[in-house]
């Protein structure tokens, strides 16, 4: 099978990666920026757990880090939102990667001006994102699992398949424009554990298929 064409050198966009556990999609991310696939550069990383395996992902690459969780007893939702847009501006990043990031973002985050905010969902989205259901690549229709707990959902519905799909952000939460979406067919005996440890290749894929479809929207990458 021939190489994937890597991306021409040029100016590299300014990214800050968002995680809260261990970090796989990041590391695709930064294999990825390395192999020069991905015009990225990679400014910083921001966790909001404090010991996760993400952020020692992103100290063997040299990449700075910050852990930024939730005071929830003494700063609301919007405070967190405008700290954790102060910590990323303050890096020189232009785009946001959500890669496993746990926490819903205020609109107080979403609104700070950044040119992308980019999010893998674990969940086979519709690019209607005002629909509710969702013809799957098999032919059958499923009902769309959003939120934190998606896999478990369609497991517990015994739908035919899951997938992930890499989305723009918009205040509604999973409703954003899809960039990149592949499918997992569900087995018999999936339990989450299991369908999740299947679908995080896939979930690499669709990181670098959507962030790739995102840069050429934008005129950043050379369009093969």
């Amino acid at each position: 099978m021939a190489k994937r064409p890597a991306m021409p050198r040029g100016p590299l966009v300014p990214t800050a990666v968002f995680v809260s556990g261990n970090g796989t999609n990041l590391q695709a991310v930064l294999d990825a920026t390395r192999a020069g696939r991905l015009p990225l550069d990679i400014k910083l990383v921001v966790c909001d757990t404090p010991r996760a395996r993400a952020l020692d992902r992103a100290v063997s690459a040299g990449v700075p880090t910050a852990v930024l969780t939730w005071l929830r007893g003494s700063e609301s939702r919007a405070e967190y939102a405008l700290r954790l847009a102060s910590t990323v501006e303050s890096s020189g990043s232009r785009l946001i990667l959500l890669l496993g990031w746990m926490h819903v973002l205020a609109s107080e985050f979403l609104e700070a001006g950044f040119d992308g905010i980019l999010n893998l969902h674990p969940s086979f989205l519709p690019d209607d994102p005002s629909a509710d259901d969702v013809m799957l690549p098999d032919g059958t229709r499923s009902p769309v699992f959003r939120g934190a707990y998606a896999v478990r959902d369609a497991i517990e519905a015994n739908v035919t398949m899951t997938g992930a799909t890499l989305i723009e952000i918009t205040p509604a939460v999973d409703r954003g424009r899809v960039l990149s979406r592949r499918e997992l067919a569900l087995r018999a005996d999936d339990d989450e554990a299991s369908a999740l440890a299947r679908l995080h290749p896939i979930e690499h894929e669709v990181v670098i298929e959507g962030i790739t479809a995102w840069l050429r929207a934008k005129g950043l990458a050379a369009v093969s």
